[in-house]
């Protein structure tokens, strides 16, 4: 075998085993965003596809694999996956809200229970 097809293997084995191409949800978790204060802080189960936020529980529609929205008094949301620890709310309705939420670390989360259901 030729060098450069060996390095051509073992990139790819590197490449695809470090997680580049992980095809899962991230875990259930707590996002804060950070630079409000006190931090405000929403809950996601990407695995049944809820969202807690502001004490409300909302039903996420998958658009695409890492893309969920929901609906909040008429106004169109969209929460976004940017990594395992990061995701991002948008307000597709009015375009004046889009913030980063980063994950809280697990020995600090609690569970929330939400008020009100919207669907």
């Amino acid at each position: 075998m030729s060098k450069s097809l060996l390095f051509v293997i073992f990139f790819s084995i590197c490449f695809f085993d470090c997680g580049l191409f992980y095809k899962g949800v991230p875990k259930a978790g707590e996002f804060c965003y950070v630079l409000a204060k006190p931090p405000e802080c929403l809950y996601v189960d990407f695995e049944s596809k809820k969202l807690i936020w502001n004490n409300v529980e909302y039903v996420l529609e998958e658009k695409l694999r890492m893309d969920y929205f929901f609906k909040s008094n008429d106004e169109l949301y969209e929460l976004t996956v940017s990594t395992v620890n990061r995701v991002e709310l948008k307000n597709l309705t009015t375009a004046n809200f889009n913030q980063f939420y980063m994950r809280k670390k697990d020995k600090f989360i609690e569970i929330q229970t939400p008020d009100a259901k919207h669907e």
